[in-house]
């Protein structure tokens, strides 16, 4: 006699199944970008947001940039003013 199952045994499973499908797709999308790395790089409507294994290592190394105090952004902005300033007299030139 089959015993029926309820509905949360049912989701239960489908979500196993998803989980598992899932990772099989995941195996197959690092395979095919260890394959084709160009892939990783592709931007636009289509583009995937995978990112290639030795890439997310990179990424992950870097660190966050420090904040500037109000002091070294002024400086900054000093420096930068005289840069182009240059830049403006030279090319007046």
């Amino acid at each position: 006699m089959a015993k029926s199952l309820s509905q949360q045994d049912v989701r239960q499973y489908a979500l196993v199944g998803a989980q598992a499908r899932l990772d099989a797709l995941r195996t197959e999308m690092q395979g095919l970008l260890g394959a084709f790395p160009e892939l990783a790089r592709k931007r636009g409507p289509g583009a995937t947001r995978a990112v290639a294994p030795e890439a997310k290592s990179k990424a992950r190394r870097r660190g966050r940039r420090r904040a500037m105090s109000a002091e070294e952004r002024r400086e900054v902005s000093e420096r930068m003013k005289r840069y182009w300033a240059a830049r403006r007299k030279e090319k007046g030139k």
